[in-house]
């Protein structure tokens, strides 16, 4: 979707240009001439004194779409022409390496096989144990075991959304508790039949920051990878000094937040996407692992992070 922002000398929106009417000058052969001979020589000295001779305009942004790990993922890059387009290619490599690795919806993913009771990769492991430390941080309000809840209101594959009854949310809330797994021996270990870790509160963020570290390794020090709600940012567009991120408006009519961001990362989750409706009452798809039932007060959160 195209974003656009009010004019502002201090953001990355850009504003298209007014046709300007041609000069005398320039509608005559011989003036022209003279103008284009003494003006080159004329704007060259005074940059060539201010900026060294170097290059002018400064990068425009390429912007490239792709679709991986069911949302749409926008790579922007400030760079020189002949490294931004292998850059951007490598670090879209690394969300097809990320659905490999943590997918919840291919059977072959590493996670798949390590949540039927497969080997962890060295690279697995790190990651679950990054999640499951964040859990414990936050007391569970984190938690990647929250998977058969989402599937009991049918938010795991946005279809078949349905009001549980107390006596199932009962039943199931035995196999939601972060605490009940155990890596050990490179496998994990879960207290309950039917536990899983779901990837879908950390896997996105994951491969956003892969995505960067192969921008980096290409060189580049400008861009913004975003994936769904979760982005980070290196450097920042010419002559700015701030990115700006439009957030999402929750009763969607228009009404999106404008943020300067300056480096690190932000991740924005709502309640405007994926959720159902009963007897007027919206029921998103961010679960309260304490309870079983979708948060009620928030219509969305946005965190920002180094």
């Amino acid at each position: 979707r195209a974003k656009t922002a009010a004019p502002n000398s201090n953001s990355m929106t850009t504003s298209p240009t007014s046709p300007v009417p041609p000069s005398r000058a320039a509608t005559s052969p011989k003036a022209s001439g003279v103008c284009v001979t003494l003006g080159s020589w004329c704007c060259a000295l005074p940059w060539c004194l201010l900026s060294g001779c170097q290059s002018w305009p400064p990068a425009e942004a390429v912007t490239r779409l792709q679709p991986h790990l069911g949302t749409f993922v926008s790579i922007t890059v400030y760079g020189e022409s002949p490294e931004v387009q292998p850059a951007i290619a490598a670090a879209f490599d690394e969300f097809r390496a990320v659905d490999k690795l943590l997918s919840i919806h291919r059977p072959d993913s590493a996670l798949a096989r390590a949540n039927a009771g497969g080997k962890l990769s060295p690279e697995l492991a790190a990651v679950i144990q990054r999640a499951l430390a964040i859990s414990k941080e936050t007391d569970g309000a984190f938690d990647p075991t929250i998977r058969p809840l989402a599937d009991l209101w049918g938010f795991i594959k946005k279809e078949g959304y349905r009001m549980p009854t107390e006596a199932e949310l009962q039943t199931v809330l035995t196999k939601v508790n972060f605490r009940h797994v155990d890596l050990r021996n490179g496998r994990m270990l879960f207290a309950a039949q039917d536990m899983s870790i779901d990837s879908g509160g950390f896997g996105k963020g994951y491969a956003v920051d892969r995505a960067i570290a192969a921008l980096q390794h290409h060189g580049i020090q400008n861009a913004m990878v975003k994936a769904g709600g979760d982005l980070r940012i290196i450097g920042l567009p010419p002559g700015k000094n701030h990115w700006i991120i439009w957030l999402e408006d929750p009763e969607k009519k228009g009404q999106r937040m404008p943020v300067k961001l300056r480096s690190g990362a932000m991740s924005t989750s709502g309640q405007y996407e994926n959720y159902m409706m009963i007897d007027g009452r919206r029921y998103g798809h961010l679960l309260d692992p304490r309870t079983g039932k979708p948060i009620q007060g928030i219509a969305a959160c946005t965190l920002t992070a180094p």
